[in-house]
């Protein structure tokens, strides 16, 4: 670890133009296709410490390492005993267990990409990363919290591959979610 001193681009993003968005936008995508391009020497879903860490809008969970994409799936699907059976059935029917697994920073937030001169200096806030399916940074991108409005607008410079399905199921789960 390094102390990395500038601006956070949650600071500064509402006074930035266009073109310096798409910049940021697109040097991290560059830096996220560099994390995803990392092979796991396990085949285990978790952190680097093992335990699986999923930031939620009303607290955080861990559990496992995981097995596999299922077991995952499984844990990730630990709703409130108040969500209805036909509910829980329904997403895990369309929750899939076949994508690869990637390094995961997992919270992508304004506040979490270090900036100076037009340059990102540091992706700080790492207690979420580790090795998850493939569309997790997609779907954790979209409920990071951040005062930019416009962050989210900017996910196509930064992901290579959208995943519409995932995203749309993980934004149902966290319907279910809350207390």
């Amino acid at each position: 670890m390094e102390h990395v001193e500038d601006d956070c681009r949650e600071d500064v993003w509402p006074n930035m133009s266009e073109d310096e968005k798409i910049s940021i936008a697109q040097q991290l995508g560059r830096a996220v296709t560099l994390m995803r391009s990392s092979r796991q020497t396990e085949t285990l879903i978790g952190a680097i410490d093992g335990l699986a860490r999923d930031c939620r809008r009303y607290s955080d969970y861990a559990g496992g390492p995981f097995a596999d994409e299922e077991s995952f799936n499984a844990s990730v699907l630990d709703l409130y005993t108040s969500c209805p059976q036909p509910v829980r059935d329904a997403l895990s029917s369309k929750m899939r267990s076949d994508h690869s697994i990637r390094f995961t920073h997992a919270d992508l937030s304004p506040r979490n990409i270090i900036v100076k001169d037009g340059k990102i200096q540091g992706i700080i806030d790492w207690e979420f990363s580790g090795w998850y399916p493939e569309y997790w940074e997609y779907v954790k991108f979209y409920e990071c919290k951040t005062k930019c409005k416009d962050w989210k607008n900017f996910a196509p410079y930064i992901f290579e591959e959208a995943y519409g399905e995932e995203l749309i199921i993980q934004q149902a789960i966290l319907r279910w979610q809350r207390p």
